[in-house]
């Protein structure tokens, strides 16, 4: 009995998932927001609260690019996608609330 490892090997490009070219792309993407992020913060005169409004959503979109290109999770159930994206929301949320509680203390006159 002979058994041959070309039979099991994959394809070199399965339709189920993304080419090299697309791994690129997302990457060039994923550095660009990065750049993007990192020169609003040396932006003069910009308010806190745009500051963290942007880092946060470029912070989500970087997220959402990982999770779906290099985690595979574009390509695979989307049962999977909504157990990734559920703890994405209630992660933004905790930090919301406790940037607003240190912030609100910050902000509070002290006696």
């Amino acid at each position: 009995m002979e058994t041959s490892h070309a039979a099991h090997a994959p394809a070199a490009h399965d339709e189920g998932h993304a080419s090299v070219q697309t791994y690129i792309r997302v990457a060039v993407v994923l550095a660009i927001l990065t750049a993007i992020e990192i020169g609003a913060l040396y932006v003069p005169g910009l308010p806190p609260h745009v500051l963290v409004t942007l880092i946060l959503i470029f912070g989500t979109m970087k997220f959402a690019l990982v999770v779906a290109f290099f985690m595979h999770l574009r390509y695979d159930n989307k049962l999977l996608t909504v157990l990734f994206v559920g703890p994405l929301l209630i992660a933004t949320g905790i930090i919301l609330a406790i940037m607003a509680l240190f912030g609100a203390y910050l902000l509070l006159a002290r006696g």
